[in-house]
């Protein structure tokens, strides 16, 4: 686990502390809920850039209509797969 102190002005450290309250969370757990966000916005605009590049490479490529679809699915969260038994074992 990682621990660091921040250092923010008094305006934004009650802000912080109002929005974490309201939030009915700890300052620690409203920071990293941010973090996680920020973490997915960054993994989408990074997916966007690279398909943004793969069109790019030339007329042969026209695939743009599919790239939201594309980014969205690319963006979700895996699914572990889990076969269905047909019966109990014993």
């Amino acid at each position: 686990m990682f621990s660091t102190t921040l250092r923010i002005g008094d305006d934004l450290a009650a802000f912080l502390r109002q929005a974490a309250r309201a939030e009915a969370l700890s300052v620690n757990a409203y920071l990293a809920g941010l973090l996680e966000r920020e973490r997915q916005a960054a993994r989408l605009r990074r997916l966007a850039r690279d398909w943004e590049a793969y069109a790019g490479d030339g007329d042969d490529q026209d695939v743009e209509y599919a790239f939201a679809a594309q980014a969205r699915v690319a963006a979700e969260e895996a699914i572990p797969y889990r076969a269905e038994r047909k019966g109990k074992r014993k």
